[in-house]
């Protein structure tokens, strides 16, 4: 019977990566994206050293979000 279940699980971050128009901000959205980054997802990790996401993830850390942005959004 145990070879009856599917064990070959697809994480949401490797679904998101299957869609060809992926943001940045779609994979931050997901709670295991740091879990897959520390299981070296190799996806991902290529996906977040490109220079656009580069550029992206530094801006993000650097500037301080708008006064008008939801709360929940600005402090993630």
């Amino acid at each position: 019977m145990f070879w009856k279940f599917d064990l070959n699980t697809t994480s949401h971050v490797d679904k998101l990566l299957d869609k060809e128009d992926v943001t940045l901000e779609e994979l931050m959205d997901e709670d295991d994206v740091l879990q897959e980054c520390k299981a070296q997802n190799r996806r991902l990790l290529d996906f977040l050293c490109q220079q656009p996401c580069m550029e992206q993830l530094v801006t993000l850390i650097t500037h301080e979000p708008p006064l008008d942005m939801d709360e929940k959004v600005r402090f993630k």
